[in-house]
């Protein structure tokens, strides 16, 4: 279980730096990131890694493409 989580923190870095800036009207997962969200979870799946994020009493969803690091989409959870 340890190996998928370092997996999983190795990914998030690639996707981070991978990842650029598109026209999506929310920031992507480096954007949120920057803001001060921490990844309180991530899943790996094909062809997304998903990433929960939460920042106060806000949880945010993220699927970041394995393929590019770039990030598919972001959404808040209510």
């Amino acid at each position: 279980m340890s190996s998928i989580r370092s997996l999983s923190t190795a990914l998030a870095c690639f996707a981070v730096l991978a990842s650029t800036a598109s026209a999506q009207d929310k920031p992507p997962l480096s954007g949120y990131l920057a803001q001060g969200y921490q990844i309180i979870h991530s899943e790996i799946g094909n062809p997304f890694l998903q990433f929960l994020l939460k920042k106060d009493n806000t949880v945010i969803w993220c699927a970041v493409l394995l393929q590019n690091g770039e990030t598919s989409s972001c959404r808040t959870l209510k």
